[in-house]
């Protein structure tokens, strides 16, 4: 992702790649993520100095760039029930499955369709194998 936009806290989305994947950082976030032909996600994140809003900056890069190039966003593997019911209640996410682990905030209704009639990928194969 390009630094297009500002951020709440004007922070930089920085990116790398690991033998964990795609890992990100902005202020101080980081986690790991990546992207499908018709989304992203976040499979993990966190904020090594919490309560300073730069969680809020993670998540205007992201929908920012769902938004850009029209993908939905999931943020995956919720073991954290306080930050699953934060995403539905906060941020506009839908739950995704029954399991209150996985959620979408939909950019892309024609995508979202498609994921709701044929399942999603990384999901039914249970890892991020597939990708």
């Amino acid at each position: 992702m390009t630094n297009a936009i500002t951020t709440t806290h004007n922070l930089n989305f920085e990116a790398s790649e690991s033998f964990l994947g795609r890992l990100f950082r902005v202020g101080t976030c980081e986690g790991q993520w990546g992207g499908t032909a018709d989304s992203l996600y976040i499979l993990s994140v966190i904020n090594n100095e919490p309560n300073n809003g730069h969680l809020n900056d993670v998540f205007e890069w992201f929908e920012y760039s769902c938004k850009q190039h029209h993908l939905n966003l999931l943020v995956l593997e919720c073991f954290n029930s306080d930050f699953y019911d934060h995403l539905i209640t906060k941020r506009g996410f839908v739950k995704l499955d029954e399991g209150r682990k996985n959620v979408i905030k939909v950019f892309n209704k024609k995508s979202y369709r498609k994921l709701l009639k044929n399942g999603n990928a990384i999901i039914m194969a249970g890892s991020l194998n597939c990708i």
